[in-house]
């Protein structure tokens, strides 16, 4: 699969959801170009040294706006993960890469020792009711779920995100979620 790849400095998972600002020219041509093929893109994190990790999320576009400030707004939601085999740059700067689908880490309902994490997130979700209102509440009932959101919003370094984003199910990133907020 080719997809237009986006670097960005955040974390997106799949069922996670955002909102973008978009003003370079190349990045206004993947939104316009994800919008027409209906396909989205990739959304992929830099690490420290600005470089592309190789794991991303496939993106879909759900809503876009004018901004107040004149600027394209776009809402994205992750759809699932892919590893990066190659990519090219075109003239404009666009990276464009050929990826390989993951698969999503397993669901599992939550246990009692694990009711803390749900509520903690939904605690500081209910802050920020644009991004709650894309949740269901059953999501906070799967770990896995919660794991995922707490990734995408923790203040740790991109190479501690992408250690556990690699990894094949959430327990790497429950464990290191309770050793920060416990």
């Amino acid at each position: 699969m080719i997809l237009p790849l986006f670097p960005l400095s955040i974390c997106l998972l799949p069922q996670g959801f955002t909102q973008l600002r978009i003003f370079e020219p190349r990045y206004k041509r993947l939104v316009t170009e994800s919008l027409k093929s209906g396909e989205g893109f990739g959304l992929c994190m830099l690490n420290s040294s600005n470089e592309l990790m190789p794991i991303g999320t496939w993106v879909h576009i759900i809503d876009f706006e004018t901004l107040d400030d004149g600027l394209l707004g776009i809402s994205i939601e992750g759809r699932q993960r892919f590893k990066v085999n190659q990519f090219d740059v075109e003239t404009d700067g666009l990276k464009r890469g050929d990826v390989t689908l993951l698969p999503d880490w397993p669901s599992s309902d939550l246990i009692p020792n694990q009711q803390f994490l749900s509520e903690s997130l939904l605690q500081i979700l209910e802050q920020y009711p644009t991004h709650l209102s894309h949740y269901n509440k059953d999501d906070f009932e799967n770990i896995s779920w919660v794991c995922q959101r707490w990734l995408e919003i923790m203040p740790i370094t991109a190479e501690e995100k992408y250690q556990c984003i690699n990894s094949h199910n959430h327990e790497m990133t429950q464990e290191l979620i309770t050793s920060i907020i416990k």
